[in-house]
């Protein structure tokens, strides 16, 4: 356990500890322990087919483990672990998994389109040495078009940092991989970028690739690390990259921002039922009145927002991103028309990385303008609830700190940053709270809207090819193929995806609604609980209220010092 994570968990450890005796909840801060004890860093090793990746793992481990030999309809992603044993996870689509041994290899070839991905476990002192850091030996970039859309669209979503690989005989960085980096610079994840099979090349021609190299990514991506060539003995280079990589920093990006809302919401709680047991009865049935008819104000705004969704968000948004497409393809217009003369195969590959990368880059835009705006009119609907009360020492900005937390909830559910918890272990036993798990299991931005999009465009290839194969004096006509791409095959793409994707955009918004409601209606529940608990209190014990409120003062204090040293030095 690295020293944050460490950090981050007595430091929850110690919340509870003062929590508990004053009657405090505790199942989130309970959660967000396993959470923190939990997680680790994904770290893909990307590239095309025969870039070298698994070469490059096999180096680090010290033995060839990972099959070099795979063809790519058969190469899954592959999930590196220490463990005391060696065996195999194959994972299926509904998370449950089957055991192999090392020695059955073949026979997970021979299955591969069962399963999604694999875990490989082995007692490597290398990959002990990395944790909580696990690579991912990813299939090629130039793989079926159906596994790499499901494997770099999950890794778009759960790691955290990817190696790259290009191989030297490439001379550049080819088309697909400046998408793919494109595709990781959307969803804010870091990269070191390797040139691999530099032993095939001279000294002077490493030289001039890598410096080639180095100026696209500069020019594309601002990248100002130096791009790492790797021989045979490639697995030293990667060690000082996974080594050099800030694990504290990552850990730090992944959890701070949650603990710190989590503390602002303990915090209030604290407030909130000190400010109980100074204020009158009648005061307090006027608060809890208040709260009720708050929590009738979120139900009716949800049930409001969901009726008008479609023609507020998605009528508008699905046109728009519908348009982006088509604009896309146009512009490669180029590009699509001479491998539509040359090779279909490649031909569909650029076709699918175009409707690709538009769809994460307009789909993951429009979804995060809807967010604001939901979020917006739920912290409106309540505004005024602070004022009314004020002597319940809520604060000023308390809906505006519900507001920035399930902004920050969304923000990371896109990112990918609220799915680096191993799947399993959640699910055996996360009780982190009903809004973390409904943003975790409902709002993976590339599974929810982008991937069953692209497996329709998938569907569709065939069709889309058949334009050029039904007549063959046409097809070799680039005229012919310009007409065809700008007047039958773009319109045509067009209407299947505006056919296919407003469902599935706006049961996202319809998802989105609910779980900010969900967020807003806990809040205001939670605060009628501490009213009613702390008013309860007050009437069964009244003589001994003023020991209770020196108590409650100093456990805030208490807490306030603990947050400051853990989450707001420097910053508060």
């Amino acid at each position: 356990m690295i020293i944050i994570q460490k950090k981050y968990s007595q430091y929850l450890k110690d919340a509870i500890a003062l929590l508990q005796p004053i009657g405090i909840d505790v199942t989130t801060q309970q959660g967000l322990i396993q959470r923190v004890n939990d997680t680790e860093l994904i770290v893909p090793i990307v590239g095309g087919f025969s870039a070298g990746k698994s070469t490059l793992i096999n180096s680090f481990l010290g033995k060839d483990v990972l099959s070099t030999n795979l063809t790519p309809e058969t190469s899954l992603a592959t999930e590196l672990r220490y463990g005391t044993e060696n065996y195999i996870e194959a994972i299926k689509s509904d998370e449950s998994c089957v055991r192999f041994e090392l020695i059955q290899n073949e026979e997970i070839k021979n299955s591969a389109s069962k399963y999604k991905y694999l875990k490989l476990y082995l007692n490597n002192e290398k990959l002990k040495l990395i944790e909580p850091l696990v690579l991912v030996d990813m299939p090629g970039f130039d793989s079926p078009l159906e596994l790499h859309n499901h494997a770099i669209l999950s890794y778009l979503d759960k790691g955290i940092y990817f190696v790259v690989l290009t191989s030297i005989e490439d001379g550049n960085i080819t088309k697909s991989t400046i998408r793919e980096l494109e595709n990781m610079a959307e969803f804010s994840k870091n990269f070191s970028f390797c040139l691999s099979k530099t032993n095939l090349r001279s000294d002077n021609d490493i030289a001039s690739v890598q410096e080639k190299i180095q100026e696209q990514l500069e020019d594309y991506f601002d990248f100002n690390k130096q791009v790492i060539p790797l021989s045979h003995n490639g697995g030293k280079e990667l060690e000082k990259i996974l080594t050099a990589i800030n694990v504290e920093e990552l850990f730090e990006k992944i959890f701070k921002e949650d603990l710190k809302y989590n503390y602002l919401e303990i915090e209030s709680s604290v407030n909130t039922i000190i400010s109980t047991l100074k204020v009158s009865k009648e005061e307090v049935i006027e608060a809890l009145l208040e709260l009720q008819n708050s929590i009738k104000k979120i139900i009716s705004k949800k049930e409001n927002m969901i009726k008008e969704a479609q023609s507020k968000y998605s009528d508008h948004s699905v046109e728009f991103i519908v348009q982006a497409v088509s604009r896309e393809l146009m512009k490669n217009q180029d590009s699509l028309v001479q491998l539509a003369l040359s090779n279909q195969e490649n031909f569909s590959r650029e076709l699918n990385d175009i409707v690709k990368n538009t769809l994460i880059y307009q789909v993951k835009s429009k979804l995060s303008e809807a967010s604001i705006d939901i979020i917006n009119n739920f912290s409106i609907e309540i505004k005024d609830i602070g004022t009314s009360l004020a002597s319940f020492d809520l604060g000023d900005k308390w809906v505006d700190t519900i507001s920035q937390s399930a902004t920050n909830l969304l923000k990371n559910a896109q990112n990918g940053l609220s799915n680096v918890v191993d799947a399993r272990r959640t699910n055996q036993g996360d009780n982190t709270g009903g809004i973390y798990k409904a943003i975790t299991a409902t709002l993976g931005i590339t599974t929810a809207v982008i991937n069953p999009m692209l497996e329709i465009v998938i569907l569709f290839l065939p069709e889309i090819i058949s334009f050029f194969t039904s007549k063959s004096k046409e097809a070799k006509m680039k005229q012919d193929v310009y007409i065809k791409l700008s007047s039958e095959i773009i319109p045509s793409l067009k209407t299947k995806i505006r056919s296919e994707l407003p469902v599935l955009f706006h049961t996202q918004i319809n998802t989105i609604i609910e779980t900010i409601s969900e967020k807003f209606e806990e809040q205001l529940q939670q605060k009628e609980i501490e009213i009613s608990k702390a008013q309860e209190e007050k009437e069964s014990n009244i003589q001994e209220i003023e020991t209770k409120l020196a108590q409650l003062e100093d456990t805030k204090q208490q807490l306030k010092q603990l947050a400051i040293n853990t989450l707001f030095a420097g910053t508060r």
